[in-house]
């Protein structure tokens, strides 16, 4: 495989069908440390002078390889990173079969991303060597899309709106609603911090988002 180094952008580049795909260089040392650390094979680990170069592309693949021939390849795999409270309560909502409510962001800062799709659903799991955890929306046939379980700040029981698990560090965004009368076809704004994120049409959508925002049960469609 032809791999190529983006240097400016700390990417390896690699072929993918009639096109590309990238892995950053932190993740491919992040994903190889881990493994490393959990197959108790410090071979697999990146060296100092790894990190950046096609030998370190080698060492990630040859790690995301002995994961696969382990007994370890049986269980669900994390994203390096991810908080260990936060991969039992995505476990036992797998488990269970529950509909949850993501919400993902900075664990630096707690600040939200406010997303509004991919983010209600069941907790399911991807085939392969790495089964990561997947989002599964309703009417879905089987796929989903992969939770970045490292930067799960909430994880939400839909039915009853208890937190499953809430990232310390977690802060709820600071949305306001305010109408531009100089818009007339949808003059009700939704700010965070001060900046305009989302417009619609009547203020009853507005505030919809806003509470779905701020981790409310509330139907997406309500306001999308």
């Amino acid at each position: 495989m032809n791999v190529t180094l983006n240097a400016e952008q700390r990417l390896y580049v690699i072929p993918c069908g009639d096109g590309y795909t990238c892995l950053g260089f932190d993740n491919a040392r992040s994903h190889a440390d881990q493994i490393a650390a959990r197959l108790q094979r410090p071979d697999l680990a990146f060296a100092t002078s790894d990190h950046g170069s096609l030998d370190g592309y080698a060492k990630y693949q040859a790690a995301i390889a002995a994961w696969g021939r382990s007994q370890l390849t049986l269980q669900t795999y994390f994203d390096p990173g991810t908080d260990p409270k936060a991969a039992r309560a995505l476990e036992i909502c797998r488990r269970d079969g529950c509909k949850v409510r993501l919400v993902q962001g900075d664990t630096a800062t707690g600040r939200c991303w406010l997303d509004e799709h991919d983010v209600v659903g069941r907790i399911g799991r991807s085939g392969g060597m790495m089964k990561v955890p997947l989002l599964i929306e309703a009417g879905a046939d089987g796929g989903g899309t992969a939770i970045l379980t490292n930067c799960l700040l909430r994880l939400i029981d839909w039915e009853s709106g208890r937190d499953l698990y809430r990232h310390p560090v977690y802060r709820t965004p600071d949305l306001t609603i305010r109408k531009d009368r100089d818009k007339t076809d949808r003059p009700w704004q939704v700010l965070h911090d001060g900046t305009v994120v989302a417009c619609f049409a009547d203020i009853g959508k507005a505030g919809g988002y806003l509470a779905f925002m701020c981790g409310e049960i509330v139907e997406p469609r309500v306001f999308q």
